[in-house]
């Protein structure tokens, strides 16, 4: 698994709508699946990170699609144009 975050966030009520716009949500977390249903990606909203005590989107890449760091990118850049933030990714 590999993670992308996006930091900070002006918003949470802005990024949630903007992931719900963008995603189905299923519980805390909003989904990015690819077209046959896999989950690609698992989105959730940190109100303080423990890293850096910032409120983030946090993306969690599945095993599986290991690759698909385009798509996953491509979400959190809609987010933010709701939220502000830079995109980062874990390594």
């Amino acid at each position: 698994m590999k993670s992308y975050f996006l930091s900070p966030i002006s918003s949470r009520i802005a990024a949630a709508a903007a992931l719900r716009a963008a995603l189905p949500e299923a519980g805390n977390q909003w989904l990015l699946k690819d077209n046959g249903g896999d989950v690609i990606a698992y989105f959730s909203l940190i109100e303080k990170d423990d890293t850096t005590g910032l409120r983030t989107v946090q993306a969690d890449i599945s095993g599986r699609h290991y690759g698909s760091d385009a798509e996953v990118i491509a979400v959190l850049n809609k987010v933010r144009e709701s939220t502000g933030g830079e995109v980062t990714n874990d390594v």
